[in-house]
């Protein structure tokens, strides 16, 4: 079984012990590595390649009530780090209290067997704890080893990346988090799609399966001035749903909890406001780009793709030329009994592009192969036809 060195992490510098052996299991570590260098050896420990350096020492401890990766910076001959120096990220993992090798996993198992109460989970929710605001790690440090360089707001921010992961789980949640919500109104839409694709990539798991542990997972993901008054408020609301009878497996549980956090945190104004950029939209380089900006608010101005409306907004959207080349081409018919659909104008428009980048793409090259020989076709006038028609080049002046 896999030991851990016990801390207590403060603003100030704590010396860490480090590892002598590999004895975390793998979605512990994920990215990080041990390198042996013998017994003793004060470089024997876990590393970790980021962005910022490679080889970085970094140790996994119990601090404070729960287990954390840490930075290390290596001063007067002993390995230190503090509150500051705390590393979440995605290269690193967690440690699954279901895990045989977890210090905590006999007593997990003799409490697992324990159903549990909203009421009891919500108050253990209440007394997890939260990261004080600490000053940057390398304060005393500079020009030391390794600068443990983290700020507070950064590491918060990082925090999204750790799986939340409850007693009922049957394994870490795969796939990326959303975001952390702060409250933030225009934020509030793509939170709640990064959820829903988070919690579809994990629906097997227990513990999306269940509904009152899906809503405090979500709540785990959302923290700031704007949005903690909401979260008690959404706290106390299980609390009065159970002493009403509701179960903890019960989907009305969930129902009620996104109809709150829609009412809440929707922008009431993005309707109008994706309307107003729906009519302005003008067709750029990127065709794809357009029409996939198109139909992204067209949904968020709530309006029909197909409706006559929505059609006569895309023709003034795209280029003239585009326009004016499906309304030109043979299966376009302006009287027909059925108009074409979005879908018919979008398919066509692609279509249309695609000769004309081909044509374009000839012409140039043509061109090219004119100024490569350095020849410049002689042209006549030709009155009888309104026009100008080519000399042949080759031919004779005797002819």
């Amino acid at each position: 079984m896999a030991t851990t060195q016990t801390y207590t992490l403060s603003n100030k510098s704590t010396q860490i012990f480090r590892r002598q052996q590999d004895d975390l299991p793998e979605h512990v570590k994920v990215n990080v590595y041990f390198d042996d260098q013998g017994p003793g050896h004060p470089n024997t420990g876990y590393y970790l390649d980021t962005p910022r350096k490679q080889h970085a020492p970094i140790e996994f401890i119990e601090a404070n009530g729960t287990y954390y990766w840490v930075k290390l910076c290596f001063r007067q001959n002993k390995w230190e780090t503090n509150q500051g120096g705390i590393y979440n990220d995605p290269n690193v993992g967690w440690w699954i209290i279901s895990d045989p090798q977890h210090p905590n996993h006999s007593i997990y198992q003799q409490e697992a067997s324990v159903p549990l109460t909203i009421a009891a989970v919500t108050t253990a929710l209440q007394q997890l704890p939260t990261r004080p605001n600490t000053p940057d790690y390398p304060t005393a440090m500079e020009g030391q080893q390794e600068e443990i360089n983290v700020a507070t707001g950064q590491a918060q921010q990082e925090a999204q990346r750790i799986n939340v992961i409850t007693n009922s789980s049957n394994g870490a949640l795969k796939g990326n988090p959303p975001p952390m919500f702060d409250g933030d109104r225009n934020k509030a839409r793509k939170f709640l799609l990064s959820w829903n694709l988070w919690a579809a990539i994990n629906q097997k798991n227990d513990t999306m399966k269940v509904p009152f542990s899906r809503i405090v997972t979500m709540l785990s993901y959302m923290d700031g001035n704007r949005v903690d008054a909401w979260k008690e408020e959404q706290l106390d609301k299980l609390n009065e749903e159970e002493t009403d009878g509701i179960q903890a497996t019960d989907e009305i549980l969930w129902e009620n909890f996104i109809e709150r956090f829609k009412n809440a945190f929707k922008n009431q104004n993005r309707r109008s406001e994706a309307y107003q950029e729906l009519c302005k939209l003008k067709q750029g380089e990127s065709l794809d780009d357009f029409f996939a900006k198109f139909k992204q608010l067209a949904h968020e101005a709530d309006v029909q793709l197909d409706d006559k409306g929505t059609i006569e907004t895309l023709k003034h959207a795209m280029t003239q030329g585009l326009t004016s080349t499906i309304i030109n081409s043979p299966t376009f018919d302006p009287i027909a009994k059925d108009p074409w659909t979005f879908k018919q104008w979008e398919e066509q428009a692609h279509k249309s592009h695609l000769k004309w980048k081909a044509a374009a793409k000839f012409t140039q090259r043509r061109q090219g192969l004119f100024q490569a020989f350095k020849l410049a076709p002689r042209q006549v006038n030709n009155p009888g036809r309104g026009g100008y028609r080519r000399k042949n080049n080759w031919r004779n002046k005797n002819d």
